[in-house]
């Protein structure tokens, strides 16, 4: 397929549809009738030869940086001292032929060893991009030159990225973590309030001249956000991005198994002469539902023994809501 060659469009494919097919590549869907070929029928086709070398140099880029991006920071700074080691070598060994290696001055390094030390010595140097200029290369020397500092800017620029990327996981990590603890804060701080709202809407209950729309009323606000904490609740459990401090989680479910007890008490003493709305019933359900979900052995990670038993007693609570 074209997009398997990051050809979303064909218009972007240098050589076109023409070209394309011309040389019997996939396409998707019934081919149209090809259009008229650039080049006449007994000539080479010059733009099938050109879309091929940009096709292989962005290939072979692409590659060589993946294989560059995939090394660890120790590993490139192998590569690098390799590549200088390498080249150095490359410098002294070309010595020997007149007019090739490296020059100091208009002295020619011979391939002795201190031209061995030399040869090291510009070979850093042009790795590091320094160029003090008293070693020169010459002959063919100065293509390896070139191709050495290229090298050495490339490593570095990932070593550089590699260092970059590392901070910014840390950073992640570091706002994902205060985020997680926010959130288990406002968990708990949520569950509190929705229990402290229950008992006022109890102690309503128990008064005479009680207006069963005004307690409808709040119990479905409070049913609204005690769902929403229980789905929370829920992923905590079932999708955890991070486990929370066993004694954090058990004072939720503390929260969680007094809210529904309270919420059961809530529903019995309620005036049974007045219905319930369709979204405080569509709560209940839901509440029923997740909570119901939550056990020792629903869970798919083991937890202590007193976290199992808040777990049980929930999914006891959650099947008398009725």
């Amino acid at each position: 397929m074209l997009r398997e060659l990051s050809y979303q469009n064909v218009r972007l494919y240098p050589g076109g549809m023409a070209d394309w097919t011309q040389h019997q590549g996939p396409v998707e869907g019934a081919p149209g009738p090809e259009p008229a070929s650039l080049t006449s029928p007994g000539q080479p086709s010059l733009i099938s030869s050109r879309s091929r070398d940009v096709i292989s140099r962005r290939d072979w880029s692409a590659t060589l940086i993946d294989a560059l991006g995939d090394r660890s920071i120790s590993e490139l700074f192998l590569l690098w001292l390799a590549m200088i080691v390498g080249c150095g070598l490359v410098y002294w060994a070309a010595g020997m032929w007149p007019g090739q290696g490296l020059r100091i001055g208009a002295a020619h390094v011979e391939a002795t060893w201190e031209g061995l030390i030399t040869a090291t010595y510009f070979s850093f140097v042009t790795a590091l991009s320094i160029g003090y200029g008293d070693v020169v290369p010459a002959g063919l020397m100065r293509v390896v030159a070139v191709a050495e500092g290229a090298g050495g800017l490339l490593i570095f620029g990932c070593v550089i990225s590699k260092l970059v990327s590392r901070r910014q996981e840390q950073l992640i990590g570091e706002i994902h973590r205060i985020a997680f603890e926010d959130r288990l804060g406002r968990v708990r701080t949520n569950l509190h309030l929705v229990l402290s709202e229950l008992q006022g809407i109890a102690g309503m209950c128990d008064e005479e001249g009680a207006q069963p729309e005004r307690i409808l009323t709040r119990v479905e606000s409070a049913a609204t956000v005690f769902v929403g904490e229980l789905q929370a609740i829920h992923d905590l459990l079932y999708r955890p991005q991070q486990t929370p401090d066993e004694q954090v989680l058990e004072a939720i479910l503390a929260s969680l198994a007094a809210g529904l007890r309270e919420l059961n008490e809530l529903l019995g003493c309620m005036p049974g002469t007045h219905p319930r709305s369709a979204t405080l019933s569509t709560n209940l359900r839901s509440t029923a539902a997740l909570a119901n979900e939550i056990c020792g052995e629903c869970v798919p990670r083991a937890y202590a023994p007193a976290l199992t038993d808040w777990m049980d007693r929930i999914q006891e609570l959650a099947r008398q809501i009725v």
